[in-house]
């Protein structure tokens, strides 16, 4: 066989080598930026993050109202009842009363709150402001409680409830009638230490 024949085969057969050995590197050895075919997307840590962090968001600002919506009357009134009460303790006077709605005397429960109020004064000493002692009076404010029942059909016997510093309110009768079903009363006391009781429900 001639020379230059032996040549020409050894050189095709040293690149077939080269090339098998450069497809052998490329398969075991795959470049980081290509993903491998066989791998399947999935999500980052940032994103299920972040999507733990939208429902947590969420389940907080509805089941708190879920769980007042299905809750019964009877412990909203007790936990307005002791938000008056510990306002009432802090030094501010509180009292409790009905905003009827026609001859029934049923209606919304509202707060008050007895605060100070500066009188205006048109006299000479007060344009020269000579009078450092403004005189002030007291009166009733009404005032948003963050328990307080959003349902009307509330009555109360006597008509206002007051709260005291020392922890003491009006022992009162209250009862209330659902709003969807007249014949629905539900009748409680309030005790002098806040405590309300239901007595009796009549369907």
């Amino acid at each position: 066989m001639p020379t230059s024949l032996i040549m020409i085969k050894k050189q095709v057969g040293s690149r077939n080598e080269e090339v098998g050995s450069e497809k052998a590197k490329k398969s075991f050895n795959p470049s980081p930026l290509t993903p491998h075919p066989s791998l399947k997307k999935g999500f980052t840590l940032i994103e299920i993050l972040l999507v733990l962090t939208i429902m947590g968001l969420m389940a907080g600002v509805t089941i708190p109202k879920l769980s007042y919506y299905f809750e019964p009357p009877a412990a909203v009134l007790q936990r307005a009842i002791e938000e008056a009460g510990d306002r009432a303790l802090s030094g501010t006077p509180v009292r409790l009363s009905i905003k009827s709605e026609g001859a029934s005397k049923r209606g919304y429960i509202f707060a008050e709150a007895l605060t100070q109020r500066e009188i205006e004064q048109n006299s000479l000493s007060a344009f020269l402001g000579t009078n450092k002692n403004k005189p002030v009076v007291l009166e009733w404010q009404t005032i948003k409680m963050r328990n307080m029942p959003d349902t009307s059909g509330w009555k109360f016997e006597p008509e206002v409830i007051n709260f005291f510093s020392d922890g003491s309110c009006t022992p009162a009768k209250i009862s209330w009638q659902n709003p969807d079903d007249v014949y629905k009363v539900d009748e409680y006391v309030l005790t002098v230490t806040g405590y309300c009781m239901l007595i009796s429900e009549k369907n």
